[in-house]
């Protein structure tokens, strides 16, 4: 019978209690701070920035105490070895916020209240009848934005939906985790004309070579397009985008294996606005990782490349995740 050492069980047991509470810390930070703060009642300052001692004020963070909150802060890494959130002191307070992914959804309602603003009841009874309306000339893309949003959150952000909702006046639309088929992404290109931000993350189940070129011939003004996780993708895709991406500026290609050392080379010696490119997961070969480098140090161009920032600081952005999922833009 071999010796336990119940000293080292309870050891370890410890550890992982640890680091379960942690990530549950980190967990409801995220939320907080990325997109639940408005929900919580909580103010957003500039930046995103909100005031520790208000975070601690929500239910969720009962357990917490503001010290292992700002330890958190401090310490927290994302999965890319990045840091999540940040802090500063302001005026007396310390502010806090996520430093990528922040999307703050305005309050639904009256600021100290439960009553639902008129401009969420108006929202919402057009939602419930989008049939009613014709929103091809609607002049102000962040309600339409907010509607999207909004029916993506509730799981209604449906195909019916979408062809109401892609309207010319869209400049900014993320389409990771919905339902797409080729009707829909041919309405996209036909009646968004003006979209300068696409996400189609996760979409590798319609995302073809022949899709993203057509993407690019039909989209003229696309600077930021995100391909991460569609694993259909393959070399023809990036030559389609020297070719076609002549706006092109930020592009996220995380998380595909089908493309080759070779065409990500090709792709940053001749993409001609390029200047950020996310390959974090690609195991480029020693030889032309090196070249990779060297090449984008020549165009200015940034890559998120797993090891990189460590390697040549110079050839990458500060943070990472500033480019997932949706290159740390809100709109």
């Amino acid at each position: 019978m071999p010796h336990i050492n119940n000293n080292n069980q309870k050891g370890s047991d410890s550890r992982e209690a640890e680091d379960r509470y942690a990530g549950r810390l980190s967990k409801r930070l995220c939320y907080i701070l990325r997109y639940g703060a408005l929900k919580e009642g909580l103010t957003v300052h500039d930046g995103g920035f909100i005031d520790v001692k208000e975070v601690m004020e929500v239910n969720m963070m009962r357990h917490h105490t503001e010290e292992e909150v700002l330890k958190e802060i401090d310490t927290s890494l994302s999965h890319r070895n990045t840091k999540r959130f940040e802090s500063k002191q302001h005026n007396g307070k310390t502010l806090i916020r996520s430093l990528f992914c922040r999307n703050f959804e305005p309050s639904p309602f009256h600021e100290g209240t439960n009553v639902t603003t008129l401009h969420q009841c108006c929202m919402g009874y057009i939602l419930d009848n989008l049939d009613d309306y014709d929103l091809e000339d609607f002049p102000d893309e962040h309600i339409i934005s907010a509607m999207i949003a909004q029916l993506k959150k509730k799981k209604k952000l449906n195909v019916k939906a979408l062809r109401q909702l892609l309207v010319p006046v869209l400049e900014h639309l993320d389409l990771n985790d919905v339902y797409l088929t080729q009707s829909i992404l041919k309405t996209m290109w036909t009646n968004c004309p003006n979209l300068r931000v696409l996400s189609l993350k996760d979409c590798g189940y319609i995302v073809t070579d022949n899709i993203v070129e057509t993407i690019l011939r039909k989209l003229t003004k696309l600077e930021s397009l995100n391909l991460a996780a569609c694993k259909h993708v393959t070399n023809k895709s990036l030559a389609a985008i020297c070719k076609y991406g002549k706006n092109l500026r930020e592009l996220n290609l995380s998380w595909i294996k089908t493309i080759s050392d070779g065409a990500i080379l090709d792709l940053i010696v001749n993409c001609e606005s390029l200047k950020h490119l996310d390959i974090y997961d690609l195991h480029l070969k020693g030889e032309t990782r090196e070249l990779v480098i060297e090449a984008a140090r020549q165009r200015e161009i940034k890559i998120v490349l797993k090891g990189l920032l460590e390697s040549d600081p110079d050839v990458t952005i500060e943070n990472p995740s500033m480019l997932l999922p949706n290159f740390g833009k809100t709109w």
